[in-house]
């Protein structure tokens, strides 16, 4: 069975149409009780759950699917560390290819 695609998103163009996604953000709080953090990009922030957590102003990229259970979240299915990205930089690109 082949794989959706992620999608790269802001978190804030989330819908509940989407099937797989990918963000790029930082975690502004960890949840080591029910396995979670909360991801903000700057446009908006989103419940991740996971089988890692990371530190708190830690960049992460997160590829899964979005749920609406009244407040958005995300099942991530892969987290990965993004602490060497030049956050500034791509958001710089993404703004030239609009």
């Amino acid at each position: 069975m082949r794989r959706a695609p992620a999608i790269e998103k802001d978190i804030s163009d989330i819908t509940e149409e989407d099937i797989r996604v990918s963000i790029i953000g930082t975690v502004i709080r960890k949840d080591p009780i029910q396995y979670s953090m909360i991801l903000d990009d700057g446009t908006g922030s989103i419940i991740v759950l996971g089988d890692k957590l990371f530190e708190v102003q830690t960049t992460v990229r997160v590829i899964g699917r979005p749920q609406m259970r009244g407040e958005p979240l995300i099942s991530a299915e892969i987290v990965q560390d993004f602490s060497d990205f030049d956050l500034e930089l791509y958001k710089r690109v993404k703004e030239l290819e609009q």
